[in-house]
């Protein structure tokens, strides 16, 4: 398993261009079980998640106020590109709130 910190706006660029699967709020700890979860359903080809905070998702995107995310929030992204069979975790991953990285990105701006 290899973990990513994300601290460029490039980064971030390729999650949401990407359509990254994306839970707000997973503890680092877990993030090994989110990785096994998604094998186990649809395959990995490669088990990379990024782990954006929730300060950096607020400066990048100018989110502050009742619209910001904690400072210290965890965010994992897989890229949609990594995931063997996609199809296959379309409606399992709202059991555990997945998104879309893309889909996060764009709710926030409109509200």
């Amino acid at each position: 398993m290899k973990t990513i910190e994300v601290n460029t706006r490039e980064t971030l660029d390729e999650l949401y261009n990407n359509s990254a699967l994306t839970i707000e709020g997973l503890s680092k700890e877990s993030i090994s079980d989110f990785l096994d979860w998604i094998k186990s359903n649809a395959g990995l080809k490669s088990e990379t998640a990024y782990v954006i905070s929730g300060a950096f998702m607020n400066k990048s995107y100018g989110l502050f106020g009742n619209k910001a995310y904690p400072d210290d929030l965890t965010i994992v992204s897989v890229k949609l590109d990594d995931i063997i069979e996609p199809s296959k975790i379309m409606l399992k991953r709202f059991s555990f709130g997945g998104r879309w990285f893309d889909d996060i990105v764009d709710n926030n701006a409109r509200n």
